[in-house]
């Protein structure tokens, strides 16, 4: 499965699963947790939530353009004002981030729930400058959503993605990493017996490395959360990979 072919039922299914399990890690967290270094370089979990808080807003403004037919960016004030938000956002008092957390997301589902039909096909923009149909908004939101509980550093690994999730996710981590110029010619095997997918197709096959593993392995290295400890590559060597986002 795509994530282009997931319906919409499927996406809000992913969605909600997601959110809920962000839920139960914040819920009871205390104060200390809160303030603690996330697996992020130089981001504490006080800086990673407030993220996935102002993510869901921008994600709702995006809702808004679709709905309305006016032009709401995702951040307003560029990707200066969003490391701002953040860094700002971090040092505020541990209970009202984790509150923060649950509010923004539960109005973006509110917004994603109450979406009129049309405006499902409208085109927006992401932060990336990357025009899409709002039918991508959940899928957006359910990307960071999951990839960000990892990030977590409580345990949660993308083995937890549902299986189908992960299959969705996988090329479009691949097909993320391809519009960087100094992503590597691979061949990305998902095994046993999963998708087979290809970064630089026109280079010759001696040249490009052969990597397998498993859905959830791959994604973990692919995303540079892991170091590909579990996966094989011919050449023995697995490549050097550009950051993922």
């Amino acid at each position: 499965m795509t994530r282009e072919a997931a319906s919409r039922p499927l996406l809000f299914k992913w969605l909600d699963e997601g959110t809920s399990v962000l839920r139960g890690q914040i819920d009871g967290a205390d104060e200390a947790w809160v303030t603690a270094p996330s697996t992020l370089p130089g981001w504490t979990i006080a800086h990673l939530l407030t993220h996935l808080a102002r993510n869901a807003d921008a994600l709702n403004n995006l809702v808004t353009w679709a709905a309305t037919g006016v032009e709401t960016l995702m951040y307003p004030h560029g990707a200066a004002g969003r490391l701002r938000d953040i860094e700002e956002g971090a040092h505020r008092a541990p209970q009202v981030i984790l509150k923060d957390v649950r509010d923004s997301a539960v109005r973006l589902q509110q917004s994603l729930d109450e979406m009129p039909d049309a405006a499902w096909t409208r085109t927006v923009r992401t932060a990336q400058g990357r025009l899409v149909d709002a039918a991508l908004i959940p899928w957006l939101r359910i990307r960071e959503v999951w990839i960000h509980l990892v990030d977590l550093g409580t345990g949660i690994t993308f083995a937890a993605l549902p299986e189908d999730l992960a299959t969705a996710l996988l090329p479009d981590v691949v097909a993320t990493l391809v519009r960087h110029d100094d992503c590597p010619a691979m061949i990305v095997r998902a095994e046993p017996g999963g998708l087979s997918l290809t970064t630089r197709p026109n280079e010759p096959l001696a040249t490009t490395t052969d990597v397998k593993g498993s859905t959830a392995e791959l994604l973990g290295w692919l995303t540079g959360r892991t170091t590909g400890n579990g996966l094989t590559a011919s050449p023995p060597a697995l490549p050097t990979l550009p950051a993922w986002l």
